[in-house]
Order: C-alpha cells, then structure tokens, then sequence
C-alpha cells in the first residue's frame, strides 16, 4: 500500500512538475510521508487485529473472507499470476515512469568545463584550482579526455582597467585521462584517472582581480575561472569563504550518506564550509540518525581546509522552517528539533537556549522559502538572537518579493491562493526586522553546494539514489553563501557568520560583490548615520562577475555553443526600502559603480493596510497566528539599502541591506 501511494504522489508531482512557474500548489512530500504513511500502516495493523480478534470471537472464517477464498480458488493460475505481478510492479512502474531515463544515465558526455579558484589570496601564495568537464546534467564527465592550457586575464584593483604586465606561474598544457564508458560516479573512480576533474596549483605575484582562462581542445571554447582577489596582506575578516548551510541526506528526505554529502561538497562543489541539516522529524525515525550526522560532521571538519558545522532542520508548517546550525561538535539530541517535540517558535528558542547554555556552543536560525503556502514564514516570530539572515534563493525559488510581485525573478511552488503580503523578505524588512540577504541550495539529491535536481539528473536513479520524491518540486537552481573571515576554523567562520558579513549568490557562481555606503560593509544590523535627513550617502558597489555559464529553471542545465563567451551583460540593481532606487546596466566582467543619494531619509513600514483584522486582532496576514500591533512593524525612521545583480545568464547575487538612519 505504501508503494502504491508512494509511486503514485511521485508521478503526480512530475506531471504538475509546471507549477513552479504557473504558481500551483505543489504537495509537500514530508508532509505526505509523515501524514499519510503512519496512517496507512495503522489502518493496517488495526484491521489486522480486528480479523484476528473476529476470527477468534466467531471461531469461524467471516462470510466475505469465505467469499473472497472461493472466488479465488476459482481463478485460473495464470489469472493469479497477473494479478499478483501487477500488484508488485504497478508501485515500480508507476516510480520508474518518472524516474528511470537510460538518455540520462548514460548520457556522461562532455560538454563544458567549470573552473574554480579560490576568490581572495595573497601575493605570493600558492593555491589550487580546480578544472572538471561537466556533462549535459552538470555531472563531473568520466570520460573527458581533452588538453587543457592556462592564460590569464588581469585587471587593476582600483580602477578595474586591464593589467599588461602580471607575474605568475601558470600550469602547463595537461591532458586527462578517463574512462571509456560513463558513469555517474565519476569523482570516486580512484584508479588513479583523472575521471573529469584535475587540480592544479597557479602562483600570481601581481595584486590584482584575475581570471584564470581555461581552454579546451574537446569543446574548442576557452572557460573563464571564477574573479581571483590578490593583493598584499589580506585584512582580517576580508578572506573569503564559500558555503551552503542547509541541505539533506538519506538520514530524512535526501539522498546519499552523511560521508558522500561531505566529500561531494568539499571536493567536488568546491565549498569552503558546509551544514548538513536533516530534518528533525524524519531523524526521529531513524535510530541513530542524529548520532550519524553527528559524526560525519566532525569527521569532515580539517581546520584550515574545510568547515563542516553540525546542524538540524526545524520543519513547523504553520510559522515557518528554520535552519539551525551549531558551532560546536554536538547536536541538540533531547529533544531534537522535531516540531513534534518543539511545536511552537517560542519552544524553539527555549532548546536553542538551553543547548547553547549547556554546551556553550553558538547557534543561528535561519529562515526559508518563506513564501510557499504550506510553509509561509511569520516573520512576528522573528528572535534576533538568533536569526541574523535569512534564505533569499535556494532550489525552491526565490523568496525576496512575493511570488507574484513584478521583482520576483524565480516563483517557489505552492502560492498562496491571492497575492500575499507578509511573506517575503523585503517585507520583514519593511516591518523592521535585521535580515541580511543569504542564499543555500536546500538540496536533496546528494549534492550540497551544487544540486543537480534543475537539470534532467534530478531523477531518482542518478547517483546517490533514492525513492524519496523530493527532487521533483524543485526546479531551480541551489545557493551559496559568501563569507567575509579570518580563517578556515569552526569558530571564525560561525563567527561571521553571526555577524552576517556576508553576500549570497544563486547558483555555484562565485562573483565578487562588494557593497557599502559611506564606507559602512555589509553586517548585521549594518547602520550608518548621517548628520541630516538629506546628508548626502555614497552608494558604492563594486562587481566581479563569475565566468562560469549560468543555469535556469529545470531542465536549463549550463550549457555552451560553438564560440562561445561568457555573458557579461547584467544590471546591477540598487533597492531602497523595497523599490528600486537604479537599476545600473554591465556589460563587462567588472563594474565600479558610486550613486549619490541626498532624498530625504523617510524610513519606511509594512502598514496598517497590509495588515488583517481578525477577532478585534491585528496579524500581518491571514497566515499568522500571533497578533501584532501594527504601528510597531517599521524601520524605526531609518532607510534601508540592498543591492541585487541580475545576469543575463540568469545568475543572479544580493548584499545587504545597510540602514541609513539621522544621528540621533
């Protein structure tokens, strides 16, 4: 019975797979599973017993099981055979519709090559780059046997025009070797192959913001490294570091084990840090589950090389998901963080409270997708203590602006019935909420950093398998978040991160943005005060555009042609108060951008308007069930400044905001 129903959601989910883009409801397959499977399995066990409690009462077979035996022992063999094969294979046939495709699985040809380098480094220093052909899903190609030469294209730090004479030590002209037939699993043939990926360590003397060049003799195009900050000695806090804090494994609803989560996401998506956060409720039911994850954590953290951060998924329907990530070695194990153990936000704040109070480890909650119906985020809830940003984009969509707001580039499934305000973002911080912009993957196909589920992989045969349905409802491409550190520890990097020094990006594209006002970076609560109301702010941003090829909604995997060139055009988009003040056009991998703004410094509210009367009670929407005064949901008079950059290649990054506000 658990098959059928299982087999059966899994088509259905495929067939309304457009409800992403036309804003249907899309079914949570959580919910489905803790729902409808625990009742199925109790209707049984109750029957069951109810058969067996009759039997034993009447001391007799009941008339209708009598009826149901002669019926059958009338069937002919070949009858019952039909009948029973089709019982077993209708579950399987009914899944494998959806998620068995040979064009898919055998399709491991390249197509592209993808380069990564690390973003900020000092003169002098030797680092690694990582070069992997990609095949038409994103997969590492196994059988990618081109040559590969280096070239570098260099620019000024300070004016961004091209540098003439750079000194450095680039890799010589390589060929890899690889496979003869494909496979999925390419990144783990240790057979001393290169299998589609190759490191390879470049030294640059000359500060400056440089693209390694890359080219192919497979495809004939030459790729473009992600933009490579050298200069003298880095400041503290002004490394770079790139993460995902919030993805799943088979220990609850994704795919592939704690250990191949962290391999994947350090040696293959190339993340500097990385959370694994199962759900809490689905933990539940996995004896040792919490311990599991636990465990690989602590494996997978190298100080100096790679962050791993235990953490645990908070999946309340009714106010929203929150992301919980630690510090510390330890997980919060009782209770876990089950809405069924912690139902409410403010049970919530009372473990992370006491957990933190009992291990002395730090923690941050972090909000998401908080625009799909089933799982609209009450920003009312909000505990600065311990949210400090909040999830942008992710493989949901994007949850800025709500769904059907004109600025919404990237629809999350199930929206509300009528445009709703509340929900989003910018409209927590209309209501004067501290939340700075952060982007994760929240994948569940076993590839943190870099899920694979917007391209034709998302099927449940590609590696790492599962039978869980997930995959399907989300279409777009995974996040990642910048952040601004010392070092590559536990406690520096969780350390900027609680002080939201940070950007975020869209996809696996690593730009470089930098955004300040008055001199002022991005952090939480950033504020700059200014003598009057219409002092004058310098807005400046400067860009370093990724060179990767971007991806967009399932099945837009990144992809090239014959000739072809990065897709520098882009606009720079400057939002104040939640409108857009500039939208600057770049046609170039750098843009420095400076826009004076002297209007006067008004501040801004979520509004009476927005709010909804029920029972003689304010709430922001018709969604929450704690009740607020309304005068009280506004910036305090203070002005609020985010930027966005949209590519053309439909990546797109966000930084801030930064609060202006009149000295007091």
């Amino acid at each position: 019975m658990l098959g059928w129903v299982a087999g059966a959601t899994t088509l259905f989910l495929n067939l309304i797979g457009i409800s992403h883009a036309d804003g249907l409801p899309t079914p949570s397959t959580i919910y489905f599973s803790l729902s409808v499977g625990p009742g199925i399995l109790a209707m049984y066990v109750v029957g069951v017993f109810l058969r067996q409690r009759r039997l034993k009462k009447r001391g007799e077979i009941p008339q209708y099981l009598g009826k149901i035996a002669q019926i059958w022992k009338t069937w002919p063999r070949s009858g019952k055979v039909l009948l029973l094969c089709g019982l077993s294979l209708g579950p399987i046939v009914l899944w494998g519709s959806t998620n068995i495709d040979l064009g898919v699985v055998l399709d491991n040809a390249p197509r592209l090559l993808w380069v990564h380098a690390p973003t900020t480094v000092n003169v002098g220093d030797t680092f690694n780059v990582t070069v992997e052909a990609w095949d038409a899903y994103e997969r590492v190609s196994a059988l990618y046997t081109g040559t590969v030469s280096f070239m570098l294209q260099s620019y000024n730090l300070t004016d961004s025009t091209p540098l003439s004479s750079v000194h450095a030590k680039l890799p010589e002209a390589y060929t890899f070797t690889g496979q003869s037939l494909p496979s999925e699993w390419a990144y783990t043939i240790q057979d001393g192959k290169d299998n589609g990926m190759h490191v390879f360590t470049v030294h640059i003397d000359t500060p400056g913001i440089h693209y390694l060049l890359v080219n192919d003799t497979v495809t004939g195009n030459t790729y473009w490294s992600n933009p490579i900050i050298v200069n003298t000695t880095l400041s503290p806090d002004s490394q770079i570091y790139w993460g995902d804090m919030h993805s799943h494994s088979q220990l609850s609803d994704g795919s592939g084990t704690p250990d191949h989560h962290y391999y994947y996401a350090r040696y293959v998506a190339c993340l500097d840090y990385c959370a694994l956060t199962d759900h809490g409720e689905l933990l539940m039911t996995e004896p040792g589950g919490a311990e599991e994850s636990e465990r690989a954590t602590n494996a997978a953290y190298v100080p100096g090389q790679f962050v791993a951060f235990q953490g645990e998924e908070w999946t309340q329907t009714k106010d929203g998901h929150k992301t919980c990530i630690f510090s510390g070695d330890q997980l919060p194990k009782n209770p876990l963080l089950s809405y069924f153990l912690v139902p409410t936000p403010t049970d919530l704040w009372k473990v992370l409270d006491a957990f933190t109070n009992t291990t002395g480890c730090q923690a941050l909650a972090i909000p998401h997708h908080s625009t799909k119906a089933e799982y609209i985020e009450d920003w009312t809830w909000t505990n600065p203590k311990y949210e400090k940003f909040a999830e942008v984009t992710s493989v949901h969509g994007e949850c800025l602006f709500e769904q059907r707001d004109a600025q919404c580039l990237r629809p999350v499934g199930d929206a509300p019935a009528n445009y709703t305000p509340g929900t989003c973002v910018m409209d927590a911080l209309k209501m004067g909420y501290r939340l700075t912009c952060a982007a994760d993957s929240d994948e569940h196909d076993g590839h943190p950093g870099h899920s694979l589920a917007h391209t034709g992989a998302y099927i449940g045969v590609q590696e790492p398998w599962t039978i869980w349905p997930n995959r399907l409802d989300m279409p777009y491409t995974g996040g990642i978040t910048a952040v601004h550190a010392d070092n590559l520890t536990r406690s520096a990097v969780f350390s900027s991160l609680e002080k939201a020094q940070i950007y975020a990006s869209s996809d696996i594209g690593r730009p470089y943005l930098d955004f300040t006002i008055n001199g002022t970076d991005v952090s939480y609560n950033a504020k700059v005060f200014v003598p009057t109301s219409t002092t004058t702010r310098a807005i400046t941003v400067i860009l370093a555009q990724d060179g990767a090829p971007g991806a967009g909604m399932r099945p837009q995997a990144a992809s090239v042609t014959e000739n072809w060139v990065p897709d520098w055009n882009a606009s720079v988009q400057i939002f104040k108060n939640g409108v857009v003040l500039a939208s600057i056009p770049v046609n170039a991998p750098l843009a420095n951008i400076t826009l004076l703004d002297s209007a006067p410094i008004t501040g801004t509210s979520y509004g009476i308007g927005n709010c909804v009367l029920i029972n003689g009670k304010y709430y922001i929407n018709s969604f929450s069930d704690n009740p607020i005064d309304p005068a009280t949901l506004n910036t305090g008079g203070a002005d609020f400044y985010l930027v966005r950059v949209v590519g053309h290649n439909q990546r797109t990054a966000y930084a801030g905001p930064i609060w202006v506000a009149v000295s007091p």
